[in-house]
Order: structure tokens, then C-alpha cells, then sequence
């Protein structure tokens, strides 16, 4: 999987390229997160945007979410040490955006992929030194080919990005003619659309809860055996039977609750010690 420029640039640069995304269109600058959510990203899924939420969270850390037509296909949170990406930073943005500073802002779809380019792209250039290039002879034939992606020039910890889709330039911003100091990046846009990271998030949860249910009937299982012996199946039917549940917490609970009051105190402690056998 492509990362773009998560491993080239630091994260408070990737801050800086982020935040000085196209503004033209804000639906929301600066709000209290709390007052936009809940049930925020399913809403905006629902009505089909595009475009990005910038997230700003205590300190000087940020995130990031852009969506294509509904779909959450790019996600970033900046941390104290590094930065995230995937379904990993969604979850991170999305567990603090009641916490966070909210701004909302729309594109056109098309201007959605260079943007993404710049976590899940592939690099076409980096660490090139800026003053050595010509910036025409670079760019033309990126016009040429409808190169769609993003030129990033790194200088410190400041930066500028401009942005091509289909080999025209987005937002109206060309590159100077040259660059007197700084490196330059070239990424390329996935060319196949990147999965619904929230689709993939909720898949994920649902495959975590089924391993966690299944660890625990496995647990339990165990522990009639100890008890019951040869019984210990015929009582793991009813069981199931009886605590069907798509809730692994709640499995959890009432599983130790039967064992307590129908096995014995010390049942509960060995399913406890066979779900989390490192404790």
C-alpha cells in the first residue's frame, strides 16, 4: 500500500500542507466539535460530499478526513510522535472530534484525488533539490501525460503544495518559474479508487468482535470441560442458546455471571485467564 509523503515529510509539515488546503467553499470554520456530532461522518456520507474536514485537537496537533462523492477515502491524524493514516487515523479523529475544532469545507470531486495523493499516493520524485530544477521541463510533461497528484516543495518545517488532476492545475495556484532554496516531491493519486476507509473500519469491527465472541466460547468451553467433562459440550449448546449475542462485552459479562453462581468463583477466574491468557 502507498503512503505518499507519510514517510518523506514531517508531520507538522503535513499539518502545514493540510491546512492550507482551498478554502472557496466552507460549510463550518472553527466550530466546537460538539457541536456538530454525533452521527457527523454517517451524515456526510449520506449526502454524498466532497471535500474535507480539518480537525484541530489540543496543542497543535490536527486531522483530516476527505471524502469522494460520501466515501471516506483519505484520513490523517497528527500525534505527538508521528503521524497516522488508514483506518487507524479515522478511528483517532473520529473518538475526539467532540473534543476538537471543526472546519468543513466543499470540492468538486474531481479535486478530491490529487488531495489524497499526498497519504496514499506513490512517489514519482523526492528529495530533489528545488534550485537544481527547471520547473517548466518538470511540469510540462506532467501536463502532457494528465498527470493527476501533487508537487510538495519542503523547505524546514514549512512547505507548499500544488495540486494537478488530469494535468491541470487545481485552485488556480502554478509553481514559481524556480525554487531558490528547499527539496521538491512528486506523488501520483492511486490510479484504481482507494477503499471506503469507513467501510473497512466497520468491516474490521465486525471481524474483532466476531474473533473476541468466538475467544470466549472457546474460553468457556474450557472451562466445562474442567467441570463437567464429557457434559461440557451439551452445556455449551445451551449456553448458546441461552446468551446469543453479537456483543462480546456483554457475552463476556453474563458467561462469568453463570459460571460464578452456577460452577464456582474460581470457573469465572479461569475464563478470565483463558480470554486474556497474558494477564
Amino acid at each position: 500500500m502507498y503512503q505518499g509523503l507519510l514517510e518523506r515529510i514531517s508531520p507538522s509539515l503535513m499539518g502545514h500542507l493540510l491546512d492550507a488546503l482551498s478554502r472557496r467553499d466552507p460549510l463550518v470554520e472553527h466550530a466546537p466539535g460538539g457541536l456538530l456530532i454525533p452521527e457527523l461522518i454517517e451524515r456526510l456520507r449520506g449526502e454524498g460530499f466532497s471535500g474535507y474536514l480539518l480537525a484541530r485537537f489540543s496543542g497543535e496537533e490536527r486531522g483530516w478526513l476527505a471524502f469522494y462523492r460520501g466515501r471516506l477515502l483519505g484520513a490523517w491524524r497528527q500525534t505527538t510522535y508521528g503521524h497516522l493514516s488508514g483506518t487507524v487515523a479515522y478511528r483517532a479523529v473520529q473518538r475526539e472530534l467532540g473534543l476538537a475544532t471543526l472546519s468543513l469545507y466543499r470540492l468538486q470531486p474531481d479535486d478530491l484525488p490529487p488531495l489524497v495523493a499526498l497519504t496514499q499516493g506513490s512517489l514519482r520524485l523526492t528529495g530533489v533539490e528545488a534550485r537544481e530544477v527547471a520547473v517548466e521541463n518538470l511540469m510540462q510533461p506532467l501536463v502532457q501525460e494528465q498527470f493527476t497528484g501533487a508537487l510538495v516543495l519542503e523547505d524546514g518545517l514549512v512547505g507548499q503544495a500544488w495540486f494537478l488532476a488530469r494535468g491541470k492545475y487545481l485552485f488556480e495556484a502554478l509553481p514559481p518559474a524556480r525554487f531558490a532554496a528547499g527539496v521538491l516531491h512528486l506523488v501520483q493519486a492511486p490510479n484504481q479508487t482507494p477503499p471506503d476507509l469507513y467501510e473497512q473500519a466497520q468491516q474490521e469491527d465486525r471481524a474483532q468482535r466476531s474473533l473476541r465472541i468466538s475467544t470466549a466460547w472457546n474460553a468457556a468451553h474450557e472451562v466445562l470441560k474442567e467441570y463437567m467433562g464429557r457434559g461440557a459440550s451439551l452445556a455449551l449448546e445451551r449456553l448458546q442458546h441461552i446468551y446469543a449475542t453479537d456483543d462480546p462485552a456483554s457475552l463476556e459479562k453474563n458467561l462469568r455471571r453463570w459460571m460464578t453462581e452456577s460452577l464456582e468463583p474460581n470457573a469465572a477466574v479461569l475464563f478470565d485467564r483463558l480470554l486474556r491468557p497474558t494477564l
